[in-house]
């Protein structure tokens, strides 16, 4: 890959740390899934295009519902992202996690693309939920 990877940890080499201008290239070269853990009210409020909305609370149960290999997390600031990557490790295996670092903060700083309203990426993991049941 020609993107500056950085890993931070020896033990979590499928985690690795990137600032939003390494997320925006690989999701422009459709390489990533941008995955938006944040809650429906954040996301609503505003989000990256095409980012799919699996709030951080049911994260846990709802991942295996993602078939992406590469898969970058994102909330508002970098700390949920870290916590969900870093925190909980087990939930990635078998996948390329990036941390965005920064969060949507970050993103908007850059003057990064972003919309706002409720999309079908945003209630499909309500659906998902619905199947569980």
């Amino acid at each position: 890959m020609e993107v500056n990877e950085q890993y931070v940890s020896p033990f979590y080499p499928h985690i690795i740390d990137v600032f939003p201008s390494v997320v925006r290239k690989l999701w422009k070269k459709k390489q990533v899934l941008l995955l938006d853990i944040r809650t429906p009210m954040e996301y609503e409020d505003h989000h990256i295009p095409g980012a799919l909305l699996v709030p951080l609370d049911y994260l846990d149960i709802l991942l295996h519902k993602i078939q992406h290999k590469e898969v970058a997390v994102i909330c508002e600031h970098g700390n949920r992202a870290r916590y969900a990557t870093y925190g909980m490790p087990e939930l990635w295996k078998g996948k390329k996690v990036y941390y965005m670092i920064s969060g949507m903060a970050g993103w908007m700083q850059m003057g990064y693309e972003v919309t706002s309203g409720m999309d079908e990426n945003g209630k499909l993991w309500e659906k998902w939920l619905e199947e569980l049941q």
